[in-house]
């Protein structure tokens, strides 16, 4: 007995110093990232910021400034959730290359195989020759439905409408194909309405439900929610201007209340998220923990993306930068703009948003990755 004893005290007495190290690092870390945060923020037009980050070691920490709800005086918070844009298929993605996993779907056979039987399937441009890979790297050809001016006008005529996907897929019915599938690149969210169409089909699952099941629940994420409806808890305000498109003016209302219904994005984003739950999510798919390693292999095997710059893998941007190789997504809604970067070479993602997405009160957004500089520096000390 006296011996185990002895042995818990010299682990203890030799393994403090290290242990006690480590938190300092981890504190001067902490502080040159509030420091640097800051220094953007001072000049800083955005009405708030919500930034985190995935350290190496999986520890997560967010750090915020400004407003949830100006008017109300509200200051946004780390439990304060904005409208993801199109980061929500970064989630949609990791359910389709489990069902691939699985045997369930398969990357390079048309889809037709699957979506023959619904006799609106074949206006789809392209429908003939469309696959999973096709829609995951947006290669299929297939125009962008949220920018048709007949959409744009029906989602404030009926600010309640729940839509279907055909509804959403049926305002490019019999539109000419911009390119052959696979000839070239062109980013739609039409094609993950399609994409989660069928895992819909193949599943009899809510994309909600898969995505719940198969990413939330895998990797413990708590404050991740569907945009449906109008009204979100712990929401923080979007700001948009007036050139942003559907409803003009100003979205919510005193009370958090949007003045259409959100759900109209569906899994064209169709999620509300923290800073958070994204970056820590975004760590565990590009370090492999959410399908299999040989899958991984294909989810980075990227097409030329000029229209963005870098390559598109399935669901997955990458880029140059400074710091080298970048993995993530970014994501756009009225009223907010989302960035997930994941540094491979370093092993820590950032995730931020602000909620506003008027052009003159966005410049903060160039200088935020510069965030992440500071913690390869402290992290290299």
């Amino acid at each position: 007995m006296m011996k185990g004893y002895l042995l818990v005290f010299l682990m203890t007495f030799f393994l403090a110093p290290v242990l006690l190290a480590q938190d300092s690092d981890r504190e001067e870390l902490i502080s040159a990232i509030n420091e640097r945060i800051d220094e953007l923020w001072e000049s800083s037009r955005a009405p708030g910021l919500s930034f985190s980050v995935a350290f190496p070691d999986g520890e997560v920490k967010t750090f915020t400034r400004g407003f949830a709800n100006v008017e109300k005086g509200e200051r946004m918070s780390a439990k304060s959730k904005m409208l993801g844009g199109s980061t929500g298929k970064v989630f949609y993605s990791v359910v389709a290359l489990q069902l691939i996993e699985e045997g369930k779907l398969q990357l390079d056979v048309p889809i037709i195989k699957w979506m023959s039987d619904l006799d609106w399937f074949t206006r789809i441009p392209n429908a003939e020759e469309l696959t999973v890979r096709a829609l995951m790297r947006h290669e299929s050809g297939i125009p962008r439905y949220v920018f048709k001016e007949d959409f744009q006008r029906d989602v404030i005529r009926d600010v309640d409408k729940v839509w279907k996907p055909k509804e959403l897929l049926s305002y490019v019915f019999d539109d000419a194909p911009l390119f052959a599938v696979g000839e070239d690149f062109s980013y739609s969210d039409t094609n993950y309405i399609i994409l989660c169409a069928l895992i819909e089909k193949l599943t009899g699952n809510s994309i909600y439900a898969e995505v719940q099941k198969r990413v939330l629940d895998r990797a413990g994420l708590k404050d991740v929610i569907p945009q449906t409806g109008r009204s979100f808890d712990n929401i923080a305000l979007g700001y948009h201007s007036p050139s942003d498109p559907f409803y003009p003016g100003v979205q919510f209302d005193e009370t958090g209340k949007s003045n259409y219904n959100l759900q109209f994005e569906w899994a064209g984003g169709g999620l509300v998220i923290t800073t958070r739950d994204l970056a820590l999510l975004g760590k565990k798919i590009y370090e492999g923990q959410m399908f299999a390693g040989d899958l991984l292999d294909e989810y980075f095997n990227g097409r030329e993306a000029a229209q963005l710059g870098g390559q598109w893998g399935l669901g997955v941007h990458i880029r140059q930068s400074p710091l080298g190789t970048v993995y993530g997504h970014s994501g756009f809604m009225p009223g907010y703009i989302t960035n997930l970067l994941y540094y491979p070479e370093h092993k820590f993602s950032i995730c931020y948003q602000i909620n506003t997405s008027d052009r003159e009160r966005t410049s903060i957004l160039r200088e935020l990755p510069s965030v992440g500089k500071v913690i390869v520096d402290q992290l290299d000390e």
